[in-house]
């Protein structure tokens, strides 16, 4: 039985033999060794890039009459919403593994204009809002965009500002305490 085992080629400067020397006996192998270092290199580049925390992220996605699930791998940046009288606009931002930005927005009614502790709300005196479709779910929607000045006048400026300044703060603080 003949066996095919893959190889390659590393040239080492004559200072740096002691170094794969010693990692060959302590590993077993200069392969081992090699194999080992290598995936602690990827995994601290990635912890770098940010790419380390990326989670697979699923959104339902109005589409016409159609519900879409649209699936990406990203890291979840922010989340900001605004209200505008019945409606409330809600907005999850993504960093995605592309290194680009996912948008997901959703309209819903805004139950706490109608909620209000006194229970005397003027909603309720207003004939117009007892129907309609204030109270209906609104459309959902994922918008990609390559860097944060794409975003600009698409998207809410307060949301654009919040974007860049959560993109300026590292994901992870490591604390040294």
């Amino acid at each position: 039985m003949l066996m095919h085992m893959p190889t390659r080629n590393v040239y080492v400067s004559e200072p740096d033999l002691p170094v794969f020397d010693a990692a060959a006996q302590l590993a077993g192998s200069l392969s081992t060794a090699v194999a080992a270092g290598l995936r602690l290199y990827l995994a601290e580049r990635e912890k770098q890039q940010g790419r380390h925390d990326m989670k697979t992220i699923e959104v339902d996605v109005d589409e016409g009459p159609i519900v879409a699930t649209k699936r990406f791998a990203g890291r979840q940046l922010l989340r900001w919403s605004a209200e505008d009288g019945t409606r409330s606009h809600s907005f999850r931002i993504f960093r995605t593994a592309n290194d680009q930005f996912a948008v997901y927005a959703r309209d819903d009614p805004n139950w706490a204009a109608i909620s209000d502790p006194a229970d005397d709300n003027p909603i309720w005196n207003n004939p117009k809002t007892w129907g309609g479709d204030w109270w209906r779910k609104g459309r959902r929607e994922l918008k990609v965009f390559a860097t944060i000045a794409d975003m600009q006048g698409v998207l809410p400026d307060e949301l654009v500002a919040a974007v860049g300044q959560t993109v300026e703060h590292p994901p992870v603080e490591d604390l040294d305490i």
